[in-house]
């Protein structure tokens, strides 16, 4: 008897998955237009979307799994602490916001102690981004593969970091 997945990871009958083997082309074509048109194809395609339909949640279902998955793996924790953006919170300081709440119980005080002190995940989503998808793609097939990810993929984001911000 096989498992049944978990109902909270399924939807329409399955369980979505991302499709790290897609090759993505859409930054190879000129047309900015014809680009972003292939862009939304290819996201919708990495995501299992066969339907040509944005399924946010499916998207976030992914996204959510992916980063629980590999937010601890040493390459993409790097990645994401080299955004410009990247924000480490000490202890103190998500201490101090649970101080100005007074109805903050010890659970959520325990949360926000282990949960807040980055906005690591925040980061994460914007990786699929139109500038940086098919880099973090790259990046997440090595990841899913057990593979160290090549010092020139890191380098390639880190580059359109500072052409982003």
């Amino acid at each position: 008897m096989q498992p049944q997945p978990d109902n909270n990871n399924v939807v329409d009958g399955h369980e979505p998955e991302y499709h790290h083997d897609l090759v993505l082309t859409y930054k190879m074509i000129e047309d900015i237009d014809d680009q972003d048109t292939l862009f939304r194809i290819q996201f919708l395609q990495a995501f299992g979307i066969t339907d040509d339909e944005y399924r946010p949640e499916i998207v976030s279902m992914v996204i959510d799994s992916l980063y629980e998955r590999f937010r601890e793996n040493s390459d993409i924790r790097g990645i994401l602490e080299s955004h410009p953006l990247y924000l480490a919170r000490s202890k103190k300081e998500v201490a101090t916001d649970a101080d100005a709440d007074s109805t903050t119980t010890d659970e959520e005080f325990e949360h926000r102690m282990s949960s807040t002190n980055d906005n690591s995940e925040m980061i994460f989503c914007m990786m699929f981004s139109f500038q940086l998808f098919d880099l973090f793609h790259a990046c997440m097939r090595h990841a899913i593969r057990g593979e160290e990810i090549p010092a020139t993929l890191r380098d390639e984001i880190n580059e359109c970091f500072r052409t982003m911000f």
